[in-house]
Formats: structure tokens, C-alpha cells, sequence
């Protein structure tokens, strides 16, 4: 999951030292979320019949390949193709191992899944923060190779590793997706898209909320950036910690309410510095939602976690790039008015928590199960 942070911010970092167009910057920067999409969509039926080894070791090869000859490709359609094969391989990557995590933590899912989150937002800081500590040491060929080692390094531990054998390895496809027709699937998959759609309209949008409301340069502005960086991190690791005695529904709920506290220490005050604190307290808010409702998932459906993770994931990813759209559209009459984003998403994941939890209570066992 460090590897997957890597990969999902790496062309954000990338595209400021490649000599293109704008357009197809733009263009470029589509590819590995096409190939992320691509791969969570077809995926999960796969690790469940055939085991999250496989898939590990060929997505950590395609990232790590892909890493390595980046810098030696000079062509657009080039470019083009390493970024969807490490887009492909990061979407790999997502699934496997979080329904691999929940497919071993039969008790802790959620906590367990939280850390796994956590391991992402370090490995999601890494590559910008490289790009800036040696862009004026380093060409960016060599920051893309220092990067490679990641997932080199993880594929030799998957392939010496022993991995659980797969559960269904004999259930036809389509008896298998089956399970996809229980709404408790499609509940957990509406949740993640508003809670995905959040997340990334904040990420985009938080740095100019900041500089349009407080007119502050958009160095400090970007601290809004950081602060929900670490905060999603932090709230992850406390999240491993109260969920034990929170329960799932409670932390969902609790997270909710933190997104609204947030927004409302944003919109107190309009200096930069209390801004930035509301941002942060956003962060947190949204920091345990996406692991946790992964977790409650995993708990109801624990023998097809790829098939059904790969379709809630697909849903948010979707959620996440429609947020920062949703976002823009708001600006476009008030910078402020993006705050309404996060507001109506911690309403919509209060109220399907509610209803999951209701329905969960007596529910009959899924399909396939």
C-alpha cells in the first residue's frame, strides 16, 4: 500500500519537470487513473479464485518496470503507456492487498485495514516530497529509479512469502458474482463514493479555499494541504486503536461528525491559520471512513473480500473523480462554497452507516457465502 501511494500521486509530481503541452499534461495525467480503474474493476473475482500472490508479484513488476524506463522514453504515446501500465499495476496492488489484509485479519478487520491506510498515506507523501528535497541535487530520472526500489524490494519478499491458498478456486464466475446482487454491497460501495469524492475534492480544492478566503500567498495556503495530509495519516493509526472499543458504526459515525466539526472551524473564522486547523480536523474526520467501512465488508462477506472489494472500489473511485469536478462547479460562484462538499458527504455516510447497521442486524447470510 505504500508502493499504491506512491503510484497514485507520482504523475501530480512528475508533470511539472516533463516539456509538454498543457493538454496533454492534462491527457497524461488520465492515463494511470484509467489504468487504476481498469484493473479494480477486473480484478476481484480473479483474487479470489486464484490467490493475491500472483497478482502482487505482477503488479509490483509492472510498477517497478515502468519506474525504470520512464526515463528513458521521449515520445507522448510512450509516456502514455508506462503511465497506464503502473496505473494497471496500482490498481492490482489497492485490491490485493487490502482484501489480502482482510482476508487474514478474520478478527480486527477494520484496525487492521486502518494501518494499511496509514501505510499509504506515507507512501503517498514520499513522491512529491522526494521530487522537492533533491529536484536541485537530482534529475528526475533519478528520483523515478531511487522510487523503483519500493516495489523491487516488496516483490522479493511476496515471492519468498507463503500466501493463504485461495478459497473459491473452484466456483464458476458467475455463481461467484453472485454476491455482487446483495445491497449491503452497494450500500458500503455509495458510502465509499461520497466519502472517495470528499477526500479528493479536498486534496484539490483545500490551498485555494484558503488563498481566496484569507488572500494569503499560496505557499502558506498550501499548508492546508499538509495539515489534511497528516491528519488523515494520524487519524488512521488512532482509528487501529479505538475501533476495538468504537465499534465500526460508531467510528463511522463519530468520523462523520468530526468532517462537520471541521468545516465549521473553517468557516469561523477567515484567517489562515484557523482555516488551516479546520482543514486539518477535516482530515481526521475523513481519515478512518474508507478502511473501516472496507472492514465492515469484509466481516459480512469473508470468503469473496476481492470480488466485493473490487467492486466498492471501483464505486469510489469513481466518487473520486467526480469530487474535486463537483468542487469546481461550486467555485465557480464562491470559493467557500466548496465546504458544502465535505458537509453533504459526512450527511450521506451518517445515513448509509445508519442503514447498513439496521440492515446488518437481521440480515440472512449473502450469496456464495
Amino acid at each position: 500500500m505504500f508502493v499504491f501511494g506512491v503510484v497514485l500521486l507520482l504523475m501530480g509530481s512528475l508533470l511539472p519537470t516533463l516539456k509538454i503541452s498543457s493538454a496533454r499534461a492534462g491527457s497524461l495525467g488520465s492515463f494511470p487513473l484509467i489504468g487504476i480503474l481498469t484493473a479494480t474493476i477486473l480484478i476481484g473475482p480473479v483474487l479470489d479464485r486464484t490467490g493475491a500472490k500472483a497478482a502482487l508479484a505482477v503488479s509490483l513488476a509492472l510498477i517497478g518496470t515502468a519506474l525504470v524506463v520512464m526515463p528513458a522514453l521521449e515520445s507522448f504515446p510512450a509516456l502514455a503507456a508506462a503511465a497506464l501500465i503502473y496505473g494497471l499495476g496500482g490498481g492490482v496492488l489497492n485490491t490485493a492487498t487490502n482484501a489480502l489484509i482482510a482476508s487474514l485479519n478474520t478478527s480486527g478487520r477494520g484496525a487492521a485495514l486502518n494501518l494499511l491506510g496509514f501505510s499509504f498515506s506515507l507512501g503517498a507523501v514520499t513522491a512529491p516530497l522526494l521530487m522537492s528535497l533533491l529536484a536541485s541535487r537530482f534529475p528526475p530520472s533519478i528520483v523515478l529509479r531511487i522510487l523503483a526500489v519500493a516495489p523491487a524490494a516488496v516483490l522479493v519478499a511476496v515471492l519468498a512469502l507463503r500466501f493463504p491458498p485461495p478459497v473459491l478456486s473452484g466456483v464458476p464466475l458467475r455463481s461467484l458474482l453472485k454476491v455482487l446482487n446483495h445491497p449491503i454491497v452497494w450500500l458500503i460501495a455509495s458510502l465509499l463514493f461520497f466519502e472517495s469524492g470528499d477526500e479528493n475534492c479536498m486534496f484539490v480544492w483545500a490551498g485555494r479555499v484558503v488563498k481566496d478566503v484569507t488572500h494569503v500567498a499560496a505557499g502558506r495556503a498550501d499548508l492546508a494541504l499538509v495539515g489534511l495530509a497528516i491528519a488523515l495519516g494520524v487519524g488512521r493509526l488512532l482509528a487501529a486503536v479505538w475501533l476495538e472499543g468504537l465499534g465500526s458504526r460508531n467510528l463511522l459515525l463519530l468520523s462523520a461528525a468530526v468532517t462537520i466539526v471541521g468545516v465549521i472551524v473553517a468557516r469561523s473564522h477567515q484567517s489562515a491559520g484557523v482555516m488551516i486547523a479546520g482543514f486539518a480536523v477535516i482530515g481526521l474526520g475523513l481519515s478512518a471512513t474508507f478502511p473501516t467501512a472496507l472492514g465492515v465488508l469484509g466481516d459480512r462477506f469473508p470468503n469473496e473480500t476481492g470480488t466485493v472489494f473490487g467492486a466498492v472500489m471501483a464505486a469510489a473511485l469513481a466518487g473520486g473523480s467526480s469530487g474535486p469536478l463537483v468542487g469546481g462547479w461550486l467555485a465557480e460562484s464562491r470559493s467557500a462554497k466548496i465546504l458544502l462538499v465535505p458537509v453533504t458527504a459526512a450527511v450521506a455516510i451518517a445515513i448509509l452507516t445508519l442503514t447498513i447497521s439496521r440492515m446488518s442486524r437481521n440480515a440472512p447470510e449473502p450469496p456464495g457465502t
